[in-house]
Order: structure tokens, then C-alpha cells, then sequence
């Protein structure tokens, strides 16, 4: 098995942060979007970060991440209220997993710093 934190560009940092899911729909903000899924969010880094919802979303969509729990001081992904990316991979997870059915790696639009 290949070991694919040595191919990362970013440290990843573990969490467990509730967020909000959203599709990008052409012409609206992420805050004007009908599709929107609860998430949590298990661990970030400068480019991205893991997300698991109940909701199919597929690979190369554009989304919006929201973050619920945001304040400016934090050091960690709350540190932001919304991120932009694009939906990487993802990995259909069963209905056993505690976070979603699904896991996405999400790929941020622009490096974050923390």
C-alpha cells in the first residue's frame, strides 16, 4: 500500500469541526444555494481537507465549505467562515460511519493559512 502522506504538499491536522456542505450553482453565492448537506470536517491542512456527509456529491464539483462553529481567533478550520474548493475524491463510506455515508478530500480553490 502506498503511503500518501509523503506525496503531501500540506501537514494535515486533525479535527472534528461541523460544517456545511454546498454545490456551486452558476450565478449564486454559497449562501444563496438551494443544496446544502451537514458535514463534519476530521482534518485540514494549507490546501484541503476531509469532509463526510450523507449526500452524493461528485468528484470535480465545485463546493463551498462553511464552516459552523467559525471565529476569527482560532487556529484551526474554524479560523474561516467559508472555504472554496473543488471535490477531489471521494469514497463511499456505508451507513455504519458515525460522520456520513460518504467521504470527500476537498482541494481548496486558494492555500489557507492556519
Amino acid at each position: 500500500m502506498e503511503n500518501y502522506s509523503e506525496k503531501r504538499q500540506y501537514e494535515r491536522r486533525n479535527c472534528k469541526t461541523p460544517a456545511q456542505l454546498y454545490r456551486y450553482d452558476t450565478g449564486k453565492k454559497y449562501y444563496e444555494a438551494d443544496t446544502y448537506y451537514d458535514a463534519d470536517m476530521y482534518n485540514y491542512s494549507e490546501g484541503g481537507g476531509y469532509l463526510q456527509a450523507d449526500e452524493k456529491i461528485n468528484v470535480g464539483q465545485q463546493v463551498y465549505v462553511k464552516i459552523k462553529n467559525y471565529y476569527k481567533t482560532a487556529s484551526g478550520p474554524e479560523k474561516y467562515e467559508t472555504y472554496t474548493g473543488y471535490v477531489k475524491w471521494s469514497d463511499e463510506l456505508g451507513t455504519s460511519s458515525p460522520g456520513g455515508q460518504y467521504g470527500y478530500g476537498i482541494e481548496y480553490k486558494n492555500s489557507v493559512y492556519y
